[in-house]
């Protein structure tokens, strides 16, 4: 070899292999696997959560696999150990219905009518005129405003799309975007109509089999005989082991069971055209149509400039599914402790830790941001204030009457009101910021019960 074709091959294989160099910065060269380990650790404590199971994936390849803390009954978290992925399902059921599509069975701008005859919500001609693609992207006009029915945790998908009759239309058809758990549980009906198979006997062979998802499931029972993590809440800053719901019906929407491990495969073949080693689940066209926004959403996927992501939230999982596909990089975040607060403060902070990492920035510190733990302990010190007070007011009832009768009738009369006032003034902030918060998905009728016993079904 020549000198100077000597020289340039060097200088070229210096670059090539040198840690920080050029885009290979996020790659598995340059990822500070120890700085990952250290932030998660530490979020961990300063939350109390118990369990977090992590995958990186570039490319075809998947760069880091681990898990952190228990899944319970002594038993250590793996990437390996199944946990309930949320609304991450709904990749799953947009991906069912765009491979029907992809082969001619499905149209995804035909009337839903058209494959389930019988649909009905509670406005005529918004039956007729609801599509599949209005479903998939969330803009049929339907929320959790608009229905107030809560189903027995045994309704299959048919008694729970038959329920919709009742459901109103909280926006007009196509103008907004409302999320709507239901509505995909209507994509899992059309998905067993077209296909001859039940979703989950569908979604396993189709896209777990083919994408090595072995230890993926739709059966808790099934999980848990092999090894499906316990899950967890918090009661005022302490975590405590907690049932976790499973509706029958809602398996399509939110209640799939996965592994860091074998999401790590479905974001890699989400990242890579719709193939996973060697095998495709889905053709590059529908693959532009699955990621094709329709008001922030695509079929299962929120799509933002260089950024897909989806993710979930059960009583008491959390899950992170996000996907770069400019950089070829995807992260999967699964936690196995969830409630209101810790959806949106630890699972929060600690995904913007891991985030930052593998994109190459400064992590937040650790330290920075509202600890759920110290959260509860003021909730309870609070509440425990609120009781104290309450039994030295009870305790003074006694002397009240005497006492009253050498007040004017306007105080007697505020004395009283107050005692009303106070707690209705309370209840409408909370009612009114929950609302807001929730949006068109704030529902009473769900909302309450969660919000007290962590259970839609415990009322």
């Amino acid at each position: 070899m020549k000198p100077l074709r000597l020289l340039i091959f060097l200088i070229l294989a210096v670059l090539l292999l040198a840690p920080g160099a050029g885009w290979m910065a996020p790659g598995s060269a340059a990822l500070d696997f120890a700085a990952l380990d250290a932030t998660i650790t530490a979020q961990m404590a300063k939350h109390g959560l118990k369990g977090v199971s992590l995958a990186i994936t570039q490319g075809e390849e998947t760069l880091y696999l681990k898990g952190y803390g228990t899944a319970g009954q002594g038993r250590p978290l793996t990437p390996q150990t199944p946990m309930f992925i949320g609304s991450q399902s709904k990749s799953f059921t947009a991906l069912a219905i765009a491979q029907l599509a992809e082969q001619g069975l499905v149209d995804v701008n035909a009337p839903v009518r058209t494959y389930l005859p019988w649909f009905a919500v509670a406005d005529e001609a918004a039956s007729a005129q609801i599509t599949v693609a209005h479903l998939l992207h969330h803009t049929s006009g339907l929320s959790d405003a608009g229905f107030l029915t809560i189903l027995p945790e045994d309704a299959s998908i048919e008694d729970a799309v038959r329920a919709l009759k009742t459901a109103q239309l909280t926006a007009p058809l196509g103008a907004r975007q409302q999320y709507f758990n239901l509505g995909y549980v209507v994509l899992a009906g059309i998905v067993e109509t077209v296909s001859g198979q039940s979703y989950a006997d569908y979604i396993q062979q189709h896209i777990f089999d083919p994408l090595q998802m072995t230890h993926t499931y739709t059966d808790p029972a099934l999980a848990k005989q092999n090894g499906l993590s316990q899950g967890y809440s918090c009661f005022f800053g302490f975590t405590v082991a907690a049932r976790q719901p499973a509706p029958t019906y809602e398996l399509a929407a939110g209640y799939i069971i996965s592994t860091a491990e074998d999401m790590a495969h479905f974001a890699i073949a989400m990242n890579n055209n719709g193939v996973y080693a060697g095998t495709r689940v889905l053709s590059v066209q529908w693959m532009r149509e699955l990621f094709k926004p329709v008001l922030g959403y695509g079929m299962g996927w929120f799509v933002t400039p260089g950024h897909i992501y989806h993710g979930g939230a059960n009583d008491t999982f959390k899950t992170f599914v996000d996907l770069y596909p400019d950089r070829g990089l995807g992260i999967v975040l699964l936690i196995n402790e969830g409630y209101m607060i810790d959806h949106f403060i630890s699972a929060g902070q600690l995904f913007a830790g891991v985030e930052a990492l593998v994109l190459g920035n400064p992590p937040p510190d650790v330290s920075a941001g509202l600890s759920v733990r110290v959260i509860g302990w003021g909730l309870l010190a609070l509440v425990l204030a609120l009781c104290t007070l309450h039994a030295w007011n009870i305790s003074r009832l006694r002397g009240w009457r005497e006492r009253a009768r050498q007040w004017s009738p306007l105080k007697r009369a505020w004395d009283v009101a107050i005692s009303f006032i106070i707690p209705t003034v309370i209840l409408m902030v909370v009612f009114t910021q929950i609302k807001a918060f929730w949006g068109d998905r704030f529902n009473l009728t769900y909302q309450l019960p969660y919000y007290i016993c962590n259970d839609p079904g415990c009322l």
